[in-house]
């Protein structure tokens, strides 16, 4: 099983959306995909109207080690090739649990680690921060021997996401020294940004072009097929299948596929 963050620690970019059709591209495409929502305020899973973890069984709990359950019964099958590992209640407590844990940054490498033969692909919706919980996503995302993985970065076209990019950017050089591990950052992808907007989007977009690396590998621009296919929780490459929007994400997946 390949994995990929789907990441940025500024909210409001897009992630979950990005997240949500890139996997309904690659269940379209046949690819067996697992959506993860590691973010407390569960947007994916509210996205995709499916009914959060019980309290005594989660995916926090997978991670702490206070749960030993097989964490495919944690799974919810979506559709035929496309499942989601839902958020909790007490996903807001895994940070703190995870800072008071031994060898944190694996701890969720080890739970997807279960589910290598389940799926092809698993896309993680990481939460909006710079905390334990993206440390340990940053790492189960890494470069393994027989798998492929890597960091998928929805950015906005403004100004504060260069910063936010920049920081971001500078964590995972740090965890990758520290853990030495290699943690490959595919591209960005700027999103919902309207190209009528004009010189201001386009600066911001030369601006992340001119960052060297990351390359820019997609533009999702501002369609109001992304917003009806959210409101009636499904892929946007499932609500319309012959829209443009729904053509930029499957172009999505087959560069990050390859």
């Amino acid at each position: 099983m390949d994995i990929y963050d789907l990441i940025n620690q500024k909210g409001g970019v897009g992630k979950t959306a990005s997240a949500i059709s890139l996997g309904g591209a690659m269940a379209d495409a046949g690819e067996r995909v697992l959506l993860v929502d590691l973010d407390p305020q569960g947007h994916l899973t509210d996205a995709l109207g499916v009914p959060e973890s019980p309290d005594d069984a989660t995916l926090s709990q997978a991670i702490l080690g206070e749960w030993e359950g097989h964490p495919r019964e944690l799974v919810v099958a979506y559709r035929e090739r496309l499942h989601v590992l839902p958020t909790s209640l007490d996903m807001f407590l895994l940070d703190r649990g995870l800072y008071m844990s031994q060898g944190r940054e694996h701890r969720l490498a080890r739970v997807l680690q279960r589910l290598e033969d389940d799926y092809d692909v698993c896309l993680i919706d990481c939460p909006p921060s710079l905390g334990a919980t993206t440390d340990a996503a940053l790492v189960a995302a890494r470069s393994r021997e027989g798998h492929r993985g890597g960091l998928i970065v929805p950015v906005e076209a403004e100004d504060s996401s260069i910063r936010a990019l920049r920081l971001l950017l500078r964590q995972i050089g740090t965890l990758s020294q520290v853990m030495g591990v290699d943690i490959d950052v595919l591209g960005l992808v700027p999103s919902r940004f309207d190209v009528r907007d004009g010189a201001m989007v386009t600066s911001v977009l030369e601006s992340f072009r001119a960052l060297g690396a990351p390359p820019v590998i997609a533009e999702i621009r501002k369609r109001k097929e992304v917003r009806e296919a959210w409101r009636e929780k499904v892929p946007v490459t499932e609500y319309a299948p012959d829209s443009e929007v729904a053509g930029w994400f499957r172009d999505l997946a087959k560069a990050v596929r390859g």
